[in-house]
C-alpha cells in the first residue's frame, strides 16, 4: 500500500514545485536589460525531478505566450533566445523551439543568446539542413559577420543525399567562403569557380557574388555592373580568358564618390582622367584572342 501512494506523491510534489516555480515567474510587462526573470535549467532540473521534458514545454509555451502578447502590444519581445536555451536545455530533442528561434531571431538582432540554441539544433539534428541554414545565415549578418563559420556549418551539406533539398543549399558554403574572404581573394576563387563544370548551371549567383564582392547592391543596374556579368558569362562560356576577367574585374570594385572634393589642394578642378573606362573594346579584342588561342590549341 504505502508503495503504491509513494509514486503519486512524488508526482504531486513535483508538479507542486514546477508549478510554484510558474506561479513566481512574473509575466513581462515590458522590455528588460537582462534574462534575470528565467529560473536556470539547473535548478529546473532539480525541481522537475526528473520530468525535464514536461517542464520544458511548460516554460517554452510561457515563451510563446509572452512573444504572442508582445506582437498584440507593438513591444519588442527580446528573450526568445533566452527561452529557447532553457527548453532545449532541459530537452535537447524538443525540436519546435530550434525551428521556431531560427526563423524567428531577425538575423541582424545584436543579441546573440540564440546561438547556443542553434548550435546545440545543429548537434543534435545534424542532416537537418534547414536548421543549419537558419543559423548559417545568422552568423553571416549577425553582429560578428561569422562567415567562416557559417560556411563551417553548411559545407557538410554539400554532399548530403537529400533529395527534398534544393540544390542552392549544397553550393551556399561557398558564398560564406567568400563573405570571410579579402575582395581579391573572393574574387580570385568566383572566376576559378566560373571555370568548374560543377558550377555551370549556377550563373546568375556566380553573378550575383561577383556584384556583391565588389561592393554593388543587387538591384544597382549600373554599366559597371553589366560589364561585371558580361565577364563572368563570357568565363564561363568559355570566350574570355580568367586571368583577363579577373584583372578587369579588381578595376570595376566600387568606390564610394567624395562629395566633398571638387578641386585639388591648388584649387584647379580635379582630373577626370581617373574615371572609369569603358571597357567593352578590350573585351571584344581579349574574348577574339581567346577563342583564336583555343582553336589553335584544338
Amino acid at each position: 500500500m504505502q508503495m503504491k501512494l509513494r509514486y503519486p506523491l512524488i508526482i504531486f510534489v513535483a508538479v507542486a514545485l514546477v508549478a510554484i516555480a510558474f506561479h513566481f515567474w512574473a509575466p513581462l510587462e515590458e522590455p528588460k536589460t537582462d534574462e534575470s526573470f528565467l529560473p536556470k535549467a539547473e535548478y529546473v532540473k532539480v525541481l522537475s525531478a526528473g520530468h525535464n521534458v514536461t517542464a520544458s514545454g511548460i516554460f517554452w509555451i510561457k515563451g510563446l505566450v509572452d512573444l504572442g502578447g508582445s506582437y498584440l502590444t507593438g513591444q519588442e519581445y527580446a528573450y526568445l533566445g533566452h527561452v529557447g536555451e532553457l527548453a532545449t536545455s532541459l530537452d535537447s530533442l524538443f525540436y519546435t523551439p530550434y525551428y521556431f528561434v531560427g526563423g524567428v531571431v531577425p538575423i541582424q538582432s545584436k543579441d546573440t543568446s540564440d546561438y547556443s540554441v542553434m548550435r546545440r539544433a545543429t548537434k543534435t539534428f545534424p542532416n537537418d539542413w534547414r536548421l543549419a541554414l537558419y543559423f548559417a545565415i545568422r552568423l553571416a549578418n549577425g553582429p560578428y559577420k561569422q562567415n567562416a563559420e557559417a560556411a563551417d556549418v553548411m559545407r557538410p551539406f554539400s554532399t548530403s543525399t537529400d533529395t527534398a533539398m534544393p540544390e542552392y543549399v549544397r553550393t551556399i558554403y561557398r558564398t560564406f567562403e567568400l563573405g570571410a574572404m579579402q575582395t581579391e581573394i573572393a574574387l580570385q576563387t568566383v572566376v576559378e569557380d566560373c571555370t568548374n563544370p560543377a558550377f555551370a548551371t549556377f550563373k546568375s549567383s556566380l553573378k550575383a557574388r561577383a556584384r556583391r564582392i565588389l561592393g554593388y547592391g543587387s538591384m544597382s543596374t549600373s554599366d559597371e555592373v553589366k560589364m561585371i556579368d558580361t565577364l563572368i558569362a563570357g568565363v564561363m562560356a568559355k570566350q574570355v580568358h580568367p586571368m583577363y576577367a579577373y584583372q578587369e574585374l579588381l578595376k570595376l570594385k566600387y568606390v564610394a564618390p567624395d562629395t566633398t572634393a571638387t578641386a585639388d589642394s591648388t584649387g584647379a578642378p580635379i582630373d577626370s582622367s581617373n574615371a572609369p573606362v569603358d571597357t567593352t573594346a578590350a573585351l571584344t579584342d581579349s574574348s577574339k584572342t581567346f577563342t583564336d588561342s583555343v582553336k589553335t590549341a584544338n
